[in-house]
């Protein structure tokens, strides 16, 4: 009797295990709720420019139907055409745009009752989170890509005007028409912003179409869209100098006439090893530190100058693209 109850239990586990559903079925399902909730906020976003017609991809993050978009698809327009998911176009005025991170805010004509999309945490994000991209590739809208967090504090430069910018590693495929997309976390919220063309990442060049692509992490992004949002432009921190990783820190290669820099004594040659009492070891931190700062914020700079150490307090300006 013993031997048959025995036997009874472990072919009830053997099916209970066989019923349960494996890794990849979870992350279908869950990346399947995530898209079936978000597909509705997705938009296409279409301007002509230049004579020809760009397609690229937004969302919406509000009530009225505010949609957050790449600055590409809509510079120097004052009207743009906003294709829902059902299809129907809606003319749509473009209340700001960032040219240093690439973002931009529209505003509809009329409210559209969507479901709006909401800002997720991209600083607390694990590296190898599940992400989902959706957007419109290529003229497929509604495109769904599922990748994973392949690196934060990237420092990107953007090919129009070779501003840098701080990215998330989104590793998964991306193409043309992406730029504007959200990424999406296993919640369905948005942990960043598909940005446009690159000149380079890390100092490495960057297809257009690849298997890795790069987004605005949350945090700059909702800042950004708050003061498009309030002020029709976005104030970043500036310094005013161009620098380059060592391995003892980052050394300034140019300070910018009448820049902070300047103003606080930094010379060109200068190591910068601190900021705020921050270590600063690679460009990244440098680049992580002054996106997170705040204009006109005074912080301390710590160099080392012929070997020695030198304190200088530096009053950081305001930059607007």
């Amino acid at each position: 009797m013993r031997l048959l109850l025995a036997l009874f239990s472990v072919c009830w586990c053997l099916v209970s295990v066989a019923q349960q559903p494996s890794l990849l079925e979870r992350t279908g399902q869950e990346v399947s709720r995530v898209a079936e909730r978000a597909l509705p906020a997705i938009v296409t976003v279409e301007a002509r420019i230049g004579g020809r017609l760009v397609r690229s991809s937004g969302f919406v993050i509000d009530s009225s139907g505010s949609v957050v978009c790449a600055a590409e698809g809509v510079r120097m327009q004052p009207q743009v055409s906003v294709y829902l998911s059902e299809g129907e176009p809606v003319r749509a005025r473009v209340v700001g745009v960032d040219n240093i991170t690439g973002l931009a805010l529209l505003r509809p004509e009329i409210t559209l009752r969507l479901p709006a999309l909401s800002w997720g945490d991209s600083e607390r994000l694990p590296l190898g989170s599940t992400l989902i991209l959706i957007g419109n590739r290529s003229g497929l809208e509604g495109s769904v890509t599922v990748g994973t967090l392949g690196g934060k504090d990237r420092v990107g430069v953007r090919r129009d005007n070779q501003r840098v910018v701080l990215l998330l590693q989104f590793n998964g495929t991306v193409g043309s028409g992406e730029q504007g997309a959200p990424l999406l976390d296993s919640q369905g919220r948005v942990v960043g912003v598909m940005v446009g063309e690159l000149a380079s990442v890390e100092g490495a060049p960057v297809s257009p179409v690849a298997v890795v692509g790069f987004a605005v992490p949350s945090e700059i992004a909702q800042r950004v869209v708050n003061d498009l949002r309030t002020k029709g432009r976005a104030e970043h921190a500036w310094l005013g100098v161009d620098y380059q990783g060592l391995p003892s820190g980052v050394v300034v290669r140019r300070v910018a006439l009448n820049s902070p820099a300047q103003q606080a004594g930094i010379q060109v040659g200068d190591i910068i090893t601190q900021f705020n009492d921050k270590p600063i070891r690679t460009a990244s931190d440098l680049t992580r530190e002054l996106y997170f700062a705040q204009p006109n914020q005074r912080v301390m700079l710590t160099v080392k100058r012929e070997g020695q150490q030198v304190r200088l307090a530096v009053t950081l300006g305001a930059q607007s693209l």
